[in-house]
């Protein structure tokens, strides 16, 4: 009795595991390219340590992060284009959107 009941409470734990983890399907790339901006502007899902997974994925895709958004986890970077595909498969990443340019009339 007590095999079967470690067995349904480990089966239990794996559906709850797996159930709970994110989707790996690549993330699409909002947005249109700019050539006066030519980066990407990454978001994080809530509760990612923003500081630490741009510096695990700078080094892991080759790239140097041109700012680190900390209130809304995320970065700002020139990606190529093996970069951003990696990236766009990574379960921490929630958006992708290319960079624009704003500007501000004097009224």
């Amino acid at each position: 009795m007590l095999r079967v009941m470690s067995v349904f409470v480990l089966g239990l734990l794996t559906l709850v595991a797996t159930s709970c983890q994110r989707s790996t399907a690549p993330v699409e790339v909002e947005g249109t390219f700019n050539p006066a901006a030519p980066g990407f502007i990454v978001r994080y899902h809530s509760g990612v340590d923003p500081v630490a997974t741009t510096a695990r994925l700078e080094k892991k895709y080759t790239f140097s992060a041109s700012h680190v958004y900390t209130a809304l986890p995320g970065f700002s970077a020139q990606l190529s284009t093996a970069a951003l595909s990696g990236i766009r498969r990574e379960s921490a990443v929630s958006s992708i959107t290319h960079d624009g340019v704003a500007t501000f009339a004097n009224p």
